[in-house]
């Protein structure tokens, strides 16, 4: 009996170890064989100019911690911190403790974070209104920053670099690699019209663009889930 048990479970290894041979079009591409480019306009598969597969999935969508970490990286502005041990977020010593008079928690909590020694206020998932709201309000807190320049090359306001410049960084600081030539044309064009009508007055044109790159680059899902 403890023979035959042996020999079934030898087999089943061999079979979930075993590589299944390629057949129709979703199977393993060769990884020596060129990437195909898709060029042909009469190809109805989805072109893409990444070449990593599963590039848009699966992924996950980042808790507040995360968020709220990236987004301090990204741009310079410091969000303050949060400790779960400290007392119920309503009471005097919850502020006295390092939170950062409660703006850290409130983002963190309205997007996922945060969570909390006492019960029920763990972890949450959802992609709400509130969810979206939130993070509109920390992407504008920490971008609009006057004293954070995290979204310029090399940590300054933009004085004498250009907007392709500022582009460039901010696209790998985000993602983590250069626009290509699509995402620069498109970002190029939103430059050029805050140039020609800065939305801030305190600030150069340039800055002043940046600064709102800097929120719509933020607010995409391509940033926000990994």
């Amino acid at each position: 009996m403890s023979t035959r048990l042996y020999m079934l479970g030898l087999a089943a290894l061999v079979a979930c170890t075993s590589p299944l041979p390629a057949a129709g079009p979703d199977a393993t591409p060769d990884p020596t064989a060129p990437t195909p480019s898709y060029d042909d306009d009469t190809d109805t598969r989805a072109s893409s100019d990444r070449t990593l597969r599963f590039y848009y999935g699966p992924m996950k969508i980042m808790n507040g911690e995360n968020a709220l970490f990236s987004i301090g990286v990204f741009t310079g502005h410091d969000f303050g911190g949060w400790d779960y041990t400290t007392p119920e977020p309503t009471s005097e010593a919850f502020f006295d403790s390092g939170n950062a008079e409660g703006r850290y928690y409130r983002h963190c909590r309205q997007l996922g974070g945060c969570m909390e020694h006492r019960i029920p206020l763990g972890r949450t998932g959802f992609v709400n209104t509130g969810f979206v709201l939130q993070l509109e309000r920390a992407v504008i807190e920490a971008c609009n920053d006057t004293e954070a320049f995290g979204m310029f090359p090399g940590n300054e306001a933009p004085e004498t670099t250009t907007a392709v410049d500022v582009l460039r960084h901010q696209y790998r600081a985000a993602f983590g690699a250069l626009p290509t030539d699509e995402e620069l044309e498109l970002s190029s064009v939103y430059f050029e019209g805050h140039l020609e009508d800065p939305e801030r007055s305190d600030m150069s044109a340039l800055e002043s663009a940046g600064r709102g790159h800097c929120r719509a680059l933020l607010a995409t899902n391509r940033f926000l889930f990994y």
